[in-house]
């Protein structure tokens, strides 16, 4: 219990002071600073997550037209802030001592919009202490595109810092904390301006994740 404060209280100072990986780095390592270094045994574990965010930042990027079809110029705007929600499925491998390997599928949809993609990638992971302890994640994935308003893209990165929750002799219970960013080619217009022709939509989000490893 005592553990789970101490990163809450850490995550909390984290997200309300600094939005840099070197500090979310610190975080893990304060978490787990009084435990043991020892080398780990390699093996394959895995991760299943579901995820929830908030955007605080939706930029959709267009371009406008005259009547000839000529560029007059390129815009952007701001759209409201809304939720996003997901699943995710990781197999991850170390590669060295306390850091491994993974590759990623899964799902997510977007409420704002209403965009919905596959999703597949990989995660590099930094264990702090062992596979079952807190670590530092970065994730990159392929977005496969489910709705016609958007094109299939290399365009996912987030930056996370999970820990344990509840430990089970088969399982844990993780909490994943992190910042998204998802970038979109998107194909139809949203604010129905003369001669409006759409670019791309970036979406910049804060979430949750909750998740079972084995």
């Amino acid at each position: 219990m005592k553990k789970i404060l101490l990163a809450l209280f850490l995550i909390t100072n984290f997200y309300s002071y600094s939005q840099s990986p070197s500090d979310l780095f610190n975080v893990g390592r304060g978490i787990s600073q009084s435990s043991n270094q020892d080398k780990l045994t390699k093996r394959f574990f895995s991760n299943i997550e579901i995820e929830f965010g908030v955007s605080n930042e939706i930029r959709y990027d267009y371009s406008i037209y005259d009547a000839n079809d000529n560029l007059l110029g390129g815009r952007s705007t701001e759209l409201d802030n809304k939720a996003s929600y997901g699943i995710l499925y990781s197999i991850n491998y170390p590669v060295f001592n306390k850091l491994t390997l993974g590759a990623i599928g899964g799902f997510q949809h977007q409420v704002q919009q209403k965009i919905s993609a596959l999703k597949l990638g990989g995660i590099l992971r930094y264990h702090f202490v062992n596979y079952e302890s807190v670590n530092i994640n970065l994730m990159t994935a392929y977005n496969i595109a489910l709705s016609d308003n958007i094109e299939s893209d290399m365009a996912n990165v987030r930056l996370g810092l999970q820990f344990p929750i509840t430990r089970t002799d088969t399982f844990n219970l993780n909490l994943n904390v992190f910042g998204d960013y998802n970038y979109y080619i998107y194909n139809e217009p949203i604010l129905n301006e003369i001669n409006e022709r759409p670019g791309n939509l970036i979406f910049r989000s804060y979430g949750l994740s909750l998740g079972i490893q084995f």
